[in-house]
Order: structure tokens, then sequence, then C-alpha cells
């Protein structure tokens, strides 16, 4: 199991910026491929110095909400979950855990076979921990799935992070207003640091 972290630093001008502004510090989580919409994992008011904990456990969750920019995805069923596992979303959760040889090594998988819905939303959730404080099973991504098909899901250790104000945790990103950083954490990477810089109007990468 690894774990990554994230450290972004704030200067006290840009924070008094930031706070009459009434914004928050976005992170949005990547999954490969363009097949699911993006959601934001986290978002929260900063200090000058933040870390940003997770590790790569991952769930499956439900919704009905509709995959629109601006909705929130209200979660209605989780579940911790496996690489190279279809997970069967019946009778309002998921109930059975079948092998699935076909999946790659990263990939996560769901069966939709609930009753009563034309379609509903699925996706990964992951946890996270913002300043030492836990969030369970926040999701990274959405995807409307029909009923009696599945979906496959393959999360990657890649990150977005801005700044922005009408938006909070699970709330599906349809445009980034600001300039965004992307942080990508590849071989043994497990740490970075950013900061933020108003006279640029965005994040830069901390060697």
């Amino acid at each position: 199991m690894s774990s990554y972290r994230l450290n972004i630093k704030f200067n006290e001008k840009d924070l008094k910026t930031i706070y009459m502004a009434n914004e928050k510090v976005v992170v949005i989580k990547h999954t490969a491929g363009a097949e699911s919409s993006q959601v934001v994992w986290v978002s929260f008011r900063p200090f000058m110095f933040n870390t940003i904990d997770w590790e790569n456990n991952f769930a499956v969750y439900s919704s009905s909400s509709e995959i629109q920019g601006g909705a929130v995805i209200n979660k209605l069923s989780d579940k911790e979950a496996a690489t190279k596992i279809r997970y069967d979303f019946e009778d309002g959760y998921f109930r059975n855990a079948v092998p699935a040889n076909d999946l790659g090594n990263n990939t996560y998988a769901i069966r939709n076979q609930m009753t009563g819905y034309d379609a509903l939303t699925f996706g990964l959730a992951q946890s996270v921990v913002v300043n030492g404080i836990a969030f369970a099973n926040h999701p990274i991504n959405a995807v409307s799935v029909p009923f009696g098909q599945s979906a496959d899901m393959t999360p990657i250790e890649k990150i977005d992070i801005y700044l922005r104000g009408d938006i909070n945790d699970g709330t599906i990103v349809s445009h980034v207003m600001s300039v965004s950083l992307p942080v990508e954490y590849e071989g043994m990477d497990t740490e970075h640091t950013v900061a933020y810089d108003g006279l640029i109007g965005k994040f830069y990468p901390v060697k």
C-alpha cells in the first residue's frame, strides 16, 4: 500500500486576498480515459502550510445524481473495493463480488443490476486527510451506467489543484475557471510541494 502527500504553501498577503474573495483550494483526482466526469475530490479553506495525505485504497459508490456540470454527487451506497473484481450493484448495495481476470492490475469494475432505474451514476471514491482532518470515501469520478451494463475505472496518481469559490466536495466539474496546476506522482514519487503566487494567479511546483 502506497501513501502520498501534497504540501501546499501560501503567504499572508495571498491568504488575505483568497479569504476576501471567499475562495477555497480545490483538488481533483484523475482516472484514466475520458469515459467518466471529473468530480471535486476535496475543497478547503487554506492556512499558510497545508498537507493532503492519502493512500491508494479505493471504494466503489452508487448515486442517483445526474451527471451535469455543477451537480453534487449524493452518494447512496459504497463498498471498499479491490482490483480485478466486478461488483454487482443490486437491491441498493454492492451485493456480489465476482472475479474478473480480464481487468487490468489497477482497474475496478461495477455492473448495474438495480431494477427500477434506467441508469444510475457510479464511480470510485477515495479517503483523504486534509490538515489532519479525515474525510472518508470522497468521490473522484462519475459515470452513468444503464441497467444491465458495466463500467471499468482505472485511477491514476495525478491531481489538479486550483482556487475557486462557488464549489464544494463532490461537485461535478464541467470547466475550470482559474489556472490549475497538474501534479503527477510517478515511479517512487510519493510527495510533492506546491506554492501559490498571487502575482501570477496560480500554483507552481516547489523543488
